[in-house]
């Protein structure tokens, strides 16, 4: 960016009072806001000057010898310990962005806003394509998040520039080991396909990154206290060391406690979580980091779906009751609330270093490991003397004589044990216009999963809930309704080139990737029919993308992308058995092909005053997975559906200001049609599902928002509208849109002194959600073919079968005290 000599006037940009001789340059904290961009990540970069003074006649160009001696104000931003700096456009939820992509992204003056229990996916409700179902208030037990029609499986979520998602299941870690988002810096979301060096090989419908705020220069730290409905709790705690001697490292360590009750639902949540980042800088452009992050969160009377979902009829008639676990124990039943249990230990560790080798080289390497254990349990009732174990009937089993009408109830155990070995690497030489950028990532990962029956007491309580004393057979065999071993090696190479011309004006990028993935996956359990299975994966990933600067305002960029998923879950590739039956209550699709998908983008993006991005897309898939979840002889299963072809069309519209009077507005809105374009095989039948609209896909998503902030009050209001959804194939029922709003109000207080101690702008937050305690059904649960009976294309009758649903939460209110030292 070129830095204009100017004349002796007060403009607002990013960044704090400075003072200058003739030349505008940004304040030294201004980086927090937004960041320099590269062709290879396409950051967010720093907002310019003013094209034009606010008043006067337009400077002259001074001579570059000797420029008149002049010192000018420049004001713009506040300083505060949260990070806060109100700089970014549209309230914190629109920095400027360069990429030849599709990418919305909010930086700290929206993140510090929200409850600070939050969850990162909840951060991206407001961004244009985005359906997120908040299933609880404070967004924490929810995977319902979509873009663009596609659902959370089909979304890379990176954290640090790493995956941190289950590796089998695909599914998010949204508050085991995801950081506490008063360490997180920015989530920025790509619609579409991902960067060529991405290591979510899965993202085929869009990507998230979140980045941690790096360990300040200067020794202090954080501490904060929240505390709000259904008796939530959170207690936060950050140091940072500055940096240690003139070692040139530095670092920072937090911890946190949370605990909350469900909305509407028996049973509640428990968080503890650390973050740790290190970083040590050398020469120019040398660094190695160190992040660590750890959390361990569990939880009773809740499903992996949030609570309970109950079908239209059940919730028209018994409301919010139908989301409950029953709250007492029958003897003989599976569904009492303290049979329901999450739990999610995670360990994650990341070492990038990046290397400036000269001569133009660039050397980048990241390994990281993630060490996964995750319990899904449920309640169920077995028989003393009629129960399976695989297609074996045995008994009787070893369990107290506590049941009713000849079953006993216990706790099925379901245990995770998921460990990741990776590395990531990449090699860039820059040489004249040219940027050649070769990369290669390697992981392994090995899981094992082996259920088991915990026996349940008079009361109702498992003798142990996270796998230990299992219900055993009459000749000593611990039961099990699955005993999963899932080993996957992946390898993939990446080349992409990057020319630049007319000043950086015009930017034309080509790139190959090739993924190739090997699969061994068995299944312990006696009698099944497929012991062990697999499959190897070999994808090409073209992509090509161009972007011209109009103006230094005003950018235009296409793209033509490509991207795959292999299939998710364990599921689809062996059969799930359970106590009830010989026969698998699941059987594996045959042959199952991966996702593919083939996209194009065409965008427009204004930077200045007012910030405006605009784009159209268009998806064409093949072998696109649809996420189902029922409840199969009590357990809840999730299940592979395979739709064929799909297309996606639309268009997106950002909008957001500049802090204007210390106003922020900003209004997000797309449009998506999204067609089947196959027929869907029922049993020996065909329904006529081709050119139905696209399940759990709103045509009309929006957003609105307008943030204030004066260095001393502060507050934003957000509304979101999800548009209608249909949730059969068949397009026979669906569920109407809905409108949720949230209210953020805050007051920070100047510096208190307290002996020779300086506690930095404290600051009191009340947040408000879902202000108009809106019930509402948030997304379909559990999808199916048809509502209504029909008849199939070959003469059949299909019976209809209700969809489920995933209810939304209520309103809920949440305060936090703050204070930086």
């Amino acid at each position: 960016m070129r830095s204009p000599i100017i004349s002796r006037r007060r403009l607002l940009i990013s960044g704090t009072m400075i003072a200058c001789t003739g030349i505008w340059a940004p304040a030294p904290d201004s980086r927090a806001a937004t960041q320099a961009a590269t062709p290879a990540t396409g950051h967010a970069r720093p907002a310019a000057p003013p094209a034009h003074p606010v008043s006067g006649p337009a400077p002259r160009t001074a001579p570059r010898a000797a420029p008149a001696a002049e010192t000018i104000s420049v004001t713009g931003g506040i300083t505060t310990p949260t990070g806060v700096r109100n700089t970014t456009p549209g309230g914190g939820m629109m920095p400027v962005q360069t990429a030849p992509k599709s990418r919305s992204e909010v930086t700290r003056d929206f993140i510090a806003k929200k409850p600070s229990n939050t969850t990162v996916q909840a951060m991206l409700a407001s961004m244009p394509g985005v359906s997120y179902a908040r299933s609880d208030p404070y967004g924490q037990i929810s995977r319902g998040i979509m873009v663009r029609g596609l659902n959370y499986t089909q979304v890379g979520y990176l954290v640090e520039g790493v995956p941190l998602t289950d590796g089998v299941y695909l599914s998010p870690d949204a508050i085991g080991g995801s950081p506490d988002m008063e360490n997180v810096s920015s989530v920025a979301l790509t619609q579409g396909s991902p960067d060529i060096s991405s290591p979510a090989y899965y993202s085929v419908g869009a990507e998230i990154r979140t980045t941690l705020r790096d360990p300040a220069r200067t020794a202090g730290g954080l501490l904060e206290s929240s505390y709000g409905s259904w008796n939530m709790k959170k207690e936060f705690a950050r140091i940072d060391t500055g940096e240690i001697g003139h070692t040139g490292v530095r670092a920072f360590m937090s911890y946190s406690w949370s605990y909350n009750q469900f909305w509407q639902t028996p049973g509640s949540l428990m968080r503890h979580h650390v973050d740790a980042k290190a970083i040590k800088e050398w020469g120019h452009g040398n660094s190695a980091g160190l992040t660590f992050l750890w959390g361990h969160y569990t939880s009773a009377g809740i499903n992996a779906n949030g609570s309970a979902t109950p079908t239209k009829a059940a919730f028209e008639q018994y409301g919010t009751s139908s989301l409950y676990y029953n709250t007492h124990y029958t003897p003989g039943v599976g569904s009492y609330w303290q049979l329901a249990r999450l739990r999610n230990d995670v360990l994650s560790i990341i070492a990038p270093v990046h290397l400036n080798l000269g001569s133009g080289f660039k050397l980048s390497a990241t390994p990281y490991f993630i060490n996964w254990d995750k319990w899904t349990n449920y309640g169920e009732a077995i028989s003393q003397n009629n129960s399976y174990y695989g297609t074996h009937l045995v008994g009787p089993l070893s369990l107290p004589d506590v049941g009713a009408n000849g079953k006993q109830t216990v706790e099925v155990v379901d245990p995770q044990h998921q460990h990741t070995l990776s590395l990531m690497t990449d090699l860039a030489w820059t040489h004249g216009h040219n940027t050649l950028r070769v990369g290669y990532w390697y992981s392994y990962l090995d899981m094992t999963e082996r259920a088991n029956y915990a026996a349940t007491s008079a009361q109702g309580l498992p003798a142990n809930a996270w796998g230990r004393f299992g219900v055993t057979t009459a000749d000593g065999q611990v039961m099990s309704g699955w005993d999963i071993v899932f080993r996957q090696q992946t390898n993939a190479i990446f080349i992409e080139d990057t020319f630049t011309a007319f000043n950086d004006r015009l930017k034309l990028n080509a790139g190959f990737k090739e993924v190739m993935m090997q699969r061994w996956v068995s299944n312990l359990i006696p009698g099944a029919a497929t012991y062990k299975n697999g499959a190897n994966y070999a994808e090409p990933l073209p992509q090509v993308s161009a972007s011209f600067d109009i103006t230094p305002n005003d950018q235009i960029y296409v793209n033509g992308t490509t991207s795959f998923k292999a299939p998710d879950r364990s599921e689809a590739y062996i059969d799930i058995y359970d106590a009830a039956s010989p026969i698998p209550i699941q059987g594996h699709p045959q042959d199952m092909k991966p996702e593919y998908a083939i996209g194009e983008e065409l965008g427009y993006r204004h930077s200045g005053l007012v910030h405006v991005s605009a784009a159209l897309f268009n998806y064409n898939m093949v072998n696109h997975d649809v996420l189902s979840t029922a409840f199969v002889g009590g357990s809840l299963v999730t299940a592979p559906i395979i739709l064929g072809g799909q297309t996606i069309r639309g268009a997106q519209l950002e909008v957001g200001l500049r802090p204007w009077h210390h106003f922020s507005p900003y209004v997000s809105g797309s449009y998506v049609h999204a067609t089947t374009d196959n027929d869907f095989k029922v049993g020996n039948d065909v329904l006529p599902t081709a050119g139905k609209i696209a399940v759990n896909t709103p045509s009309f998503t929006g957003a609105i928002g307008l943030a204030y902030d004066d260095g001393t009050y502060f507050g934003n209001f957000n509304l979101n509208y999800i548009g209608r959804r249909y949730s059969t194939f068949m397009n026979d029922e669906s569920i109407p849109g809905y409108l949720t709003s949230d209210v953020t109000l805050g007051y920070r207080l100047p510096n208190v002194h307290v002996a020779h101690a300086t506690l930095y702008r404290p600051q009191i937050q009340l947040n408000l959600m879902n202000i108009g305690n809106n019930l509402y059904y948030a997304q379909t649960a559990g999808l199916t073919s048809n509502a209504h009976t029909m008849t199939g294309l070959r003469g059949t009758t299909i019976a209809g079968k209700s969809p489920t649903y995933q209810i939304g939460g209520g309103f809920a209110i949440a305060g936090a005290v703050t204070v930086g030292f």
